[in-house]
């Protein structure tokens, strides 16, 4: 009975990392391009591009291991009933019951693992990030600017071009913006300027220029020749503040009594108890026969699992709302994920496996 549990858990394991490592390859693709476009926006310095990519992927890590085990085991199952493995271990009197027990000492250490990603590396990473972000915010001036090189400014709201940058003084030479507003375009050049801060929002403040404003496809425009004129730079602690409630250590939200950290603390619990209730349904789901498609258990596997997804987003949704009591939190979800699960488990077994004795484990 060991050898077989044993065959059994490393099959899983062995799918499970294949499955991990292509999804994670594929959303360290999409990570790296979404971080190139805050560095573009000015919400990230460039030096921190690997740094944000690294702790951004812990993040990751947390959505993809449960969902990487869920298709791991459906995957590594389904190829058991369509080699006749399964078929056979039946025939020696183990039930799905029997290879739910089997993979159970499986299933506990990927719980663990998520309690510990989800609870304590996940927060330290979104707070390590948040301090990283907000020293390179006091440091570095004009965030996102790059000699030389027209840039979007404010994203499609219009372009930058600056000749040359000094971080030293916040100063930067022979500067040219093009700034879109919803009645107007603005053009406006000037020979240098420099950053300064007002009210926790950074400007930039141009001298000995010209701006020229006006409506397109009109002849309504008109140029100005200025001595200063100051343009508000991207607001970095705006952003940087959405971060505020992922960092907070787990201890804290379990002390809070506002309602968004009680959801927080709910979802952060999510990634551990999804792989309890995803274990349960790739087992339900794992059984084929040679009259069905070839990958159908898989199909309806990932149907469910968004399924499942979805009604975690919307019981968090609702839960920073206060629509759900926190002591019903997410836990509806995973009840009726198991109990569907577990019935089908027992429809699958059928009321012969309960009076059969257990040939293997005698």
């Amino acid at each position: 009975m060991n050898i077989l549990s044993n065959y059994l858990r490393k099959q899983a394991i062995k799918t499970t990392l294949v499955v991990l490592m292509l999804l994670f390859l594929l959303m360290v693709g999409t990570l790296f391009t979404s971080t190139l476009r805050a560095i573009a926006r000015g919400v990230l310095p460039p030096e921190l591009l690997f740094i944000e990519l690294s702790l951004r992927s812990v993040d990751v890590l947390a959505i993809l291991i449960p969902l990487s085990f869920y298709l791991g085991l459906l995957t590594s199952l389904s190829q058991l009933y369509r080699n006749q493995e399964a078929i056979m271990l039946h025939a020696f009197g183990w039930s799905t019951k029997d290879i739910v027990r089997a993979m159970a000492p499986l299933v506990v250490v990927v719980f663990v693992l998520m309690l510990f990603i989800s609870l304590v590396v996940s927060p330290h990473a979104a707070k390590l990030s948040k301090e990283l972000t907000t020293q390179a915010n006091e440091k570095i001036s004009l965030m996102g600017l790059t000699e030389g090189k027209f840039q979007k400014f404010f994203s499609n709201e219009g372009v930058i071009f600056v000749e040359k940058i000094d971080p030293e003084s916040k100063r930067v030479e022979n500067v040219f913006a093009n700034i879109y507003h919803p009645d107007r375009i603005d053009t406006v050049t000037a020979e240098y300027g420099y950053q300064f801060e007002e009210k926790n929002q950074k400007y930039i403040a141009l001298f000995n220029g010209f701006r020229n404003e006006g409506k397109p496809g009109t002849n309504a425009y008109q140029m100005m020749q200025f001595d200063r004129n100051d343009i508000k730079l991207p607001d970095l602690d705006q952003q940087i503040a959405q971060l505020d409630e992922s960092s907070k250590p787990t201890w804290e939200l379990i002390q809070s009594t506002d309602q968004v950290e009680k959801a927080q603390l709910h979802w952060r619990l999510s990634p551990a108890f999804s792989v309890l209730a995803l274990f349960l349904l790739a087992m339900s789901l794992a059984k084929t026969s040679h009259r069905e498609a070839k990958f159908i258990n898989l199909v309806v596997g990932i149907m469910a699992y968004v399924v499942m997804i979805n009604l975690l987003t919307i019981g968090h949704s609702l839960l920073e709302q206060g629509e759900i009591p926190n002591v019903l939190g997410l836990w509806w979800v995973y009840v009726i994920i198991a109990t569907y699960a577990l019935l089908r488990i027992r429809k699958l077994d059928g009321p012969k496996y309960e009076q059969t004795p257990q040939v293997l484990s005698t």
